[in-house]
């Protein structure tokens, strides 16, 4: 990849374009008449405005680079090639990795031309000739290949191959004309669009909004008068535009964490009218995430729900519906309370994570509306409702083990926990189910061991237990235990023939799973039972989390090795690990008696349940 390569397509584009050598974007020009031009970008068709805010973003890590809007900083790109390859655009933000891409350790930021004349970096970007059949890129070849690809993506922009918007006339599924090719094209029927464009490229390079005006709605009219053997309907693309402008995830988190914040208070005052209040903000930011979540349905065309940032949408969407039923529908003021919280987080954390927020078109074996529109809402309803339980359990370990003496509220907390509990078990194992039902209309298969399938089996095995072993109130019969204490041995034994070589760090796995086990079965107390869905809990977040970023195999998997999000979920694991053996710590020496095994959460009087 060479800065050679642009010079071409940037004769081409500019023609008699003229403006001065720096870079620059006008501040004049207003792009708004061109937001709603429909073109065809990765797989579907789209509005400028998506295509401009998915190009942008994924160049410089922003859709709106120095606070412009993007569709005028990609007419900027496009019409002023030669300039802007020599602009700092693309962030490496990452001090070590600049140090092995053997870049300058102070700068942040890196032109076209820098990356694209960087000797060492062409020859990491070339990497090795292969890798062999089912293995992935180590993280530095992850991360050169994604600067790569920022790369290839600015210089199809410079190159005028980024634009789509000259239908073909005969088939619908065949790809569009780019501006680079109505720029050299001969057609006669072609010349008064052309003409129009080059007068929309000269008015904005003279930063003439008035002539840029003029020229942009006689672009439109002339591109209308094309013949199309498809075009999407107008309305689709005013909601896509719609859906652009008003931002509305993080007007929603925002507002839920207000309703948090006000049903934290309404929690400690008591009072109807701050109830009403935190209900009513919470109502808010529920309804304008579901406009949002309408309006990403029309424009895709299907659920919402075929990558990481659309589930994590739906997870925060369960938990804010949930929240707003539990107003009404439950008398004890912390239900809403954490309901409306994890709704609030988890959107932030879709808002504001390095996800891919962009509609992307689902690969058609997946395309079973039906079931994939059943399995991923209940799914993600059962996560939020889990999330919303381990935050009731880790304020209960903390009360059984601090304040011993209150029985009411913890009994209370031990009420609340265990229903959260029971209703998204049912939940998970109905998802669980229905996506065994999508993988049989998708793949021809119900169940075939991939590792997403089997952690959420064990996922779903974690909470049984928990479940079973605190509805178990009769004593535990010999012959069970000696079953048990055969059957466990061969299992671990059966495992640790596949793991050969069994190294030290195997071993310590196999002893730590094994005291898990032995705790989710043999403990039978209110603490234990929170405990167990704290832990069960990180069975959901490595089903959820761990399979897609961190396994190396599997059809779920997007990532591989110890990156970032593998090494902060393990940081986090390990603390919240270490909360809970604090805190069990703590009820082991102040609590020795402890309360009833089981039964006291269901014998406590139902006037404990008021806030």
């Amino acid at each position: 990849m060479r800065t050679s390569l642009l010079l071409p397509a940037a004769a081409l584009l500019a023609l008699t374009l003229t403006r001065a050598d720096a870079a620059g974007l006008p501040p004049s020009i207003d792009v708004t008449p061109l937001r709603s031009l429909v073109v065809q970008h990765d797989g579907r068709y789209m509005p400028l405005d998506t295509l401009a805010r998915d190009v942008v973003g994924s160049v410089t890590g922003s859709q709106r680079y120095a606070g412009r809007d993007p569709v005028l900083v990609l007419l900027a790109w496009t019409f002023d090639a030669t300039a802007w390859q020599h602009e700092p655009l693309i962030p490496i933000r990452n001090e070590s990795l600049r140090a092995e891409i053997q870049l300058p350790v102070l700068q942040r930021t890196f032109s076209f031309s820098d990356l694209a004349e960087h000797e060492h970096f062409q020859t990491l970007l070339r990497g090795p000739g292969g890798m062999g059949p089912g293995k992935k890129a180590d993280a530095l070849q992850q991360k050169v290949r994604k600067i790569g690809e920022e790369l290839v993506a600015l210089q199809q922009v410079f190159q005028g191959l980024s634009i789509r918007l000259i239908p073909d006339p005969t088939d619908p599924l065949a790809a569009w004309q780019t501006v680079v090719w109505l720029v050299q094209s001969k057609e006669a029927s072609m010349a008064p669009v052309r003409d129009a464009w080059m007068a929309l490229g000269s008015a904005f390079l003279a930063d003439d909004n008035g002539a840029f005006s003029l020229a942009a709605a006689t672009f439109t009219a002339e591109l209308q008068k094309l013949p199309a053997a498809h075009r999407p309907p107008a309305t689709t693309i005013a909601s896509e535009v719609r859906y652009n402008q008003l931002g509305l995830y993080r007007k929603a988190w925002i507002t839920l964490a207000l309703a948090t914040a006000l049903a934290a208070i309404a929690f400690f005052v008591r009072r109807r009218s701050f109830d009403l209040f935190a209900a009513a903000v919470t109502l808010a930011g529920t309804a304008m995430f579901t406009y949002a979540l309408s309006l990403r349905w029309a424009v895709a065309g299907r659920i919402p729900a075929s990558n990481f940032f659309e589930s994590l949408l739906f997870l925060s969407w369960g938990a804010a519906a949930f929240a707003v039923v539990a107003f009404f529908a439950f008398r004890h003021r912390s239900v809403p309370l954490t309901a409306a919280a994890i709704g609030a987080v988890a959107l932030c954390m879709a808002d504001c994570l390095p996800l891919d927020p962009f509609i992307r078109p689902v690969a058609p074996v997946l395309l079973d509306t039906f079931w994939m529109s059943v399995h991923v809402p209940v799914i993600m309803i059962s996560y939020a409702i889990l999330a919303i339980a381990v935050l009731i359990a880790h304020v209960q370990i903390a009360a059984t083990a601090l304040l011993p003496a209150d029985r009411p509220v913890i009994a209370t907390l031990d009420r609340l926990h265990y229903g959260y509990v029971l209703a998204g078990s049912l939940l998970l194992l109905v998802g669980i189910a229905t996506g065994s039902m999508w993988a049989a209309s998708s793949w021809g298969r119900y169940w075939g061991w991939d590792p997403k399938e089997v952690w959420s089996l064990v996922a779903l095995l974690g909470y049984m237990a928990a479940v079973h072993v605190r509805l178990d109130r009769s004593r535990r019969s010999r012959w069970a235990l000696l079953v048990a204490l055969a059957l466990v041995p061969a299992v671990f034994a059966l495992i640790a023939t596949r793991l050969a070589p069994l190294t030290l760090g195997k071993a310590a796995s196999l002893a730590v799973a094994g005291v898990a086990m032995a705790y989710f079965i043999l403990a039978r107390s209110l603490f234990a039972t929170a405990a167990k869905s704290i832990m069960a809990f990180w069975l959901i977040i490595m089903t959820y989390v761990g399979v897609n970023y961190i396994l190396g195999t599997g059809l779920h998997s997007y990532g591989f090795g110890m990156g970032a999000v593998a090494s902060r979920m393990c940081l986090a694991g390990a603390i919240d690990l270490g909360i809970v053996l604090v805190f069990m710590l703590i009820h082991a020496l102040r609590y020795r008696s402890g309360p009833p095994a089981t039964g006291a959460a269901d014998d406590a009087p139902r006037a404990a349940v008021k806030a």
